[in-house]
């Protein structure tokens, strides 16, 4: 199957490019405080993700676009969250991913959904040979979903950031272009 640019289709979900006006959702979902517990307080004001928000919608206008973070939508076209692949090192093919879904919407597959989608766009259609994530070793979720899409555990990173008050452990996941196709 020939992928094609956005907007992307699966089952349920339409992932578009953001428009300004879908800020208020998209800013909803980062300030829920499930969501926050995994952020430090530099990213808890509604002016740092105005700035993230502001860098996603000009990087989908980028002549050569290399980043595909996108707004994850019901059918119905109710905004429920974010889910990207991004090219961090063209040169070494190496991408990151992240997904980010409203917390009335977890536990229903859509985060899983959108990222297969975004999986097989990234290694049909980018130059990625590794596809990675990056998360706090607690992100019980975030890791749940790296396993569900078949990312190996890479390493962890102990004690590598501190916020809150504490030290926080990071891990890191990844997938092959081959491992991939081989299992899709």
């Amino acid at each position: 199957m020939q992928n094609s640019p956005p907007p992307f289709h699966t089952e349920r979900l339409i992932l578009r490019d953001f428009k300004e006006a879908d800020f208020p959702a998209f800013f909803a979902t980062s300030n829920d405080p499930e969501y926050r517990q995994y952020y430090s307080e530099k990213e808890d004001s509604e002016e740092y993700w105005r700035f993230i928000f502001d860098r996603i919608r000009a990087s989908a206008a980028a002549p050569e676009r290399t980043v595909y973070q996108m707004a994850v939508c019901l059918k119905s076209g109710e905004l429920i969250g974010s889910c990207g692949v991004r090219m961090e090192d063209l040169e070494n093919r190496q991408a990151s991913f992240g997904c980010a879904i409203a917390r009335p919407y977890w536990g229903a597959g859509y985060a899983y959904e959108a990222a297969r989608r975004l999986f097989d766009f990234g290694f049909s259609e980018m130059p990625i040979h590794r596809l990675y994530a990056e998360t706090k070793a607690e992100n019980r979720r975030a890791r749940a979903l790296a396993e569900r899409l078949g990312m190996r555990l890479e390493g962890e990173l102990r004690d590598s950031r501190w916020f809150k008050g504490r030290w926080w452990s990071m891990v890191i996941y990844a997938v092959l272009e081959g491992e991939w196709r081989e299992k899709n």
